[in-house]
């Protein structure tokens, strides 16, 4: 049925939103329609984060990104929905923090180390005696939607 239909039909419109599955649907639609420029409309940014939140493990202490303004954008929107704080390039990640590196688009496994922006930002809070838990990421190296954490090594079950 059509988002309209739902809505005609539904006793209480707020249900048609909450199905994860139908947000994530629309939200890649509208990602793969704009690409890279999400990060300027404010209501992709704000459904984005909604998304990324649920892949944030429990006790995530803080955010960190790049300095680029979309890494900075995305961040931005995801600690307004959860209210974590964030840091920039590890900036300000205190020793034992839980630390989600957040970017807008996730590194391609074949760059080479120096291209992964991610990586080696996590390489940056470990070295500040903090542990990225989790790569929290809006697009995937080709451009389309991913939405998704990636666990970084220390939480892969062993």
């Amino acid at each position: 049925m059509s988002l309209e239909g739902d809505l005609a039909t539904a006793t209480d419109t707020t249900t048609v939103f909450l199905d994860a599955e139908r947000r994530r649907g629309e939200l890649r639609a509208d990602l793969a329609a704009i690409g890279a420029a999400f990060t300027t409309r404010p209501s992709i940014l704000r459904r984005a984060a909604a998304l990324l939140a649920e892949e944030l493990p429990t006790a995530t202490d803080r955010l960190v990104t790049t300095g680029t303004a979309d890494a900075v954008a995305v961040t931005t929107a995801l600690a307004l929905h959860t209210g974590l704080p964030f840091a920039v390039d590890a900036g300000e990640v205190h020793r034992g923090d839980r630390v989600a590196v957040v970017t807008p688009i996730a590194d391609d496994p074949a760059a080479s180390p120096a291209e992964a922006t991610a990586a080696a930002l996590a390489d940056r809070v470990r070295a500040a005696g903090a542990e990225p838990v989790v790569v929290l990421s809006v697009l995937a190296p080709d451009g389309t939607p991913a939405l998704a954490g990636t666990r970084t090594p220390s939480e892969n079950p062993s």
